[in-house]
C-alpha cells in the first residue's frame, strides 16, 4: 500500500514538473508575429465586430483557414494581457492534455489500468515533437484533441447531448475532425451527431451576429476553403491567402503531390539530394489525390461497420478516424499530428517496441537534432504522413481482430442504446 502510494506521488509530481515546463515555455514565448497573436487578435477582431480575414501587421491575412467561429475560443484570451493570456493559453493545452491522458487511461481494462501512467508516458514521450510543436507555436489541435476524445466517452456513457456539445464546439471552433461524425453514425450514435451539428451550427452563427458582417466572413471562409481544398496544382499560389505548398504540410494530397509530379523551384533547392517524382501532370495527379481518398473512407467505413458492435474494437477505431482526418486534411502541419497520440497509445499497450522505435527515428526527430536541410530531406520524404499511414492501417488490422486486443482494452460501448457502457 505504502509502496502505490509513493509511486502516485512521484507520477503527479512528474506531471506537475511537465506542466508547469509547458506553462513556462508557452508564457514566456517573444514574438511579433506568432500563432498565439494571430489567436488573440482573431478573438478581438470577433468580439469588436471587425473584418476578420483583413490583413496583420506584416499584410498577410489573418488566418484564412480558420471559420468565423474559431474565435469563440480564442475570444475570452483576448481580452487579458498579452503574457497574461500566453500563460493562460499554455494552462488550457496542459488542461487538455490531461483529459486526454484520463480518456486514453479509461480504455484500459482494470487489471492493466495500474500502468496507464507509465503507458501515457511512454506515448507523450513518442509524440513529444508533436506536443512541443502545438504547445509552443500556440496550436490549439490538443485541445480538439481533447474535446473529440470527452465526446466519445460521453457518447458511449449515454450522455449524447453532453457529447454533442462537446464535439460541436470542436468542429466550429475546427472542422478538421468532421469524420468523427461518420464513425459515430456507424456506432448508431446519432444523437450525438444531431447535437453536434446542430450545436456547431449555433456557435457559427452567434460567431456571425457578433461580427455584424450578415454572411460575408462565412462566404469568404467557404469560398476560400472550397478553393483550397479543389486546387489541382497544389505548387500553385492559392486563392484567398490560403497557405502554399510546404514540405512542413505532411498531408496525404502534398505527398502524392510530390510523388507523381515534377518540383518546382524553390522548393527542391531546399533539400539535399532531392530526387524528382514521377512528372505525372497536375489532373492526372489530382485524379490520383481523390481515389486515394476515397479507398481510405470506404477502407475506414467498411471495417467502422464491420466492427461497430465489438467493444474492442471502439479504441482502434476511434484512433483510425483521426488518422484519416489527418490525411485527408488539405493543412497538416506537424503540430496537427497529436492526433495520433490515441494510435500511438494503443501501440505502446500493445508493446511493439520495434515499429515505435522506427517511428520516433523516421517521424519524431526535429531540426533541433538533425539540422534545417536534413529535416527538409525527412519532410520531403513525408515520413510523418507514412508514418500516419502505418498507424492507420496498424489501427484498422486491430480493430478487425479486436478480440486479441480483450486482454487490455476495455469494455467499451457498443451502439446499443439500452445499456451504455463507461468508455
Amino acid at each position: 500500500m505504502a509502496s502505490s502510494v509513493r509511486v502516485e506521488r512521484t507520477w503527479m509530481l512528474v506531471w506537475a514538473l511537465l506542466a508547469l515546463f509547458l506553462v513556462v515555455r508557452t508564457g514566456t514565448r517573444d514574438d511579433d508575429r506568432g500563432v498565439i497573436l494571430d489567436h488573440l487578435e482573431f478573438g478581438h477582431r470577433l468580439l469588436v465586430g471587425g473584418d476578420l480575414y483583413a490583413p496583420g501587421p506584416d499584410g498577410k491575412a489573418l488566418h484564412p483557414p480558420y471559420p468565423p467561429s474559431f474565435g469563440l475560443l480564442t475570444a475570452p484570451f483576448s481580452v487579458l494581457p498579452e503574457r497574461v493570456a500566453r500563460f493562460a493559453w499554455g494552462l488550457l493545452q496542459v488542461l487538455a492534455l490531461a483529459a486526454i491522458g484520463s480518456r486514453l487511461a479509461r480504455w484500459l481494462v482494470p487489471k492493466v489500468r495500474v500502468r496507464s501512467q507509465l503507458l501515457i508516458a511512454i506515448t507523450f514521450a513518442v509524440a513529444l515533437r508533436y506536443v512541443l510543436r502545438d504547445t509552443h507555436g500556440g496550436g490549439g489541435n490538443l485541445v480538439n484533441l481533447a474535446l473529440a476524445l470527452l465526446a466519445m466517452d460521453w457518447a458511449g456513457r449515454g450522455r449524447e447531448l453532453a457529447a454533442g456539445l462537446c464535439l460541436g464546439f470542436s468542429l466550429a471552433t475546427k472542422p478538421n475532425l468532421a469524420l468523427l461524425l461518420l464513425l459515430l453514425l456507424a456506432l448508431g450514435r446519432w444523437r450525438t451527431v444531431a447535437a453536434s451539428v446542430a450545436f456547431g451550427f449555433t456557435c457559427l452563427c452567434a460567431a456571425l451576429l457578433a461580427l455584424r458582417h450578415g454572411f460575408e466572413p462565412l462566404r469568404t471562409w467557404l469560398e476560400g476553403t472550397l478553393s483550397y481544398a479543389t486546387q489541382q496544382d497544389l505548387f500553385a499560389t492559392p486563392a484567398s491567402e490560403f497557405p502554399p505548398f510546404t514540405w512542413m504540410n505532411q498531408s496525404l494530397r502534398c505527398m502524392i503531390e510530390r510523388v507523381c509530379r515534377t518540383t518546382p523551384e524553390p522548393w527542391v533547392s531546399q533539400v539535399p539530394g532531392f530526387v524528382q517524382g514521377l512528372g505525372l501532370g497536375a489532373g492526372a495527379t489530382q485524379l490520383i489525390r481523390n481515389v486515394a481518398s476515397v479507398i481510405l473512407v470506404l477502407t475506414t467505413s467498411l471495417v467502422a461497420w464491420k466492427r461497430r458492435s465489438a467493444p474492442a474494437a471502439l479504441p482502434a477505431l476511434i484512433s483510425a478516424t483521426l488518422l484519416l482526418c489527418l490525411l485527408l486534411s488539405p493543412i497538416s502541419w506537424k503540430a496537427h499530428h497529436v492526433a495520433a497520440i490515441p494510435a500511438l497509445f494503443l501501440c505502446v499497450v500493445a508493446r511493439r517496441w520495434v515499429f515505435l522505435a522506427s517511428y520516433v527515428l523516421l517521424c519524431g526527430v526535429g531540426e533541433e537534432l538533425i539540422g534545417k536541410s536534413w529535416k527538409n530531406l525527412q519532410q520531403s520524404c513525408y515520413f510523418v504522413t507514412l508514418g500516419a499511414i502505418a498507424l492507420w492501417a496498424i489501427m484498422l488490422r486491430d480493430a478487425w481482430r479486436s478480440r486479441q486486443m480483450s486482454a487490455t482494452v476495455g469494455a467499451l460501448p457498443q451502439a446499443s442504446h439500452d445499456q451504455p457502457r463507461s468508455v
